[in-house]
């Protein structure tokens, strides 16, 4: 069983407000380890960010994509 709470709720409002009328410039950053679990999430922010930041070992994906050396990451 999963079960969300008025914490949650609140979130989602602030979160649905922040990307229906954002202050400029608009910047979102990610992080974590699986870019495949936020495919859908840069995605849809692309088109509306201004800057799109990527942290933590997600950010390693997208260097090895571009030819950087990453080391053991």
């Amino acid at each position: 069983m999963a079960v969300a709470g008025f914490l949650m709720e609140r979130e989602l409002e602030f979160l649905g407000g922040a990307l229906e009328n954002p202050r400029l410039p608009f910047v979102a950053i990610l992080g974590g380890a699986k870019v495949s679990d936020k495919i859908g999430v840069i995605r849809n922010l692309l088109g509306k960010v201004d800057q799109l930041l990527i942290g933590g070992g997600m950010a390693n994906t997208f260097l090895k994509a571009q030819g950087k050396e990453i080391g053991q990451s």
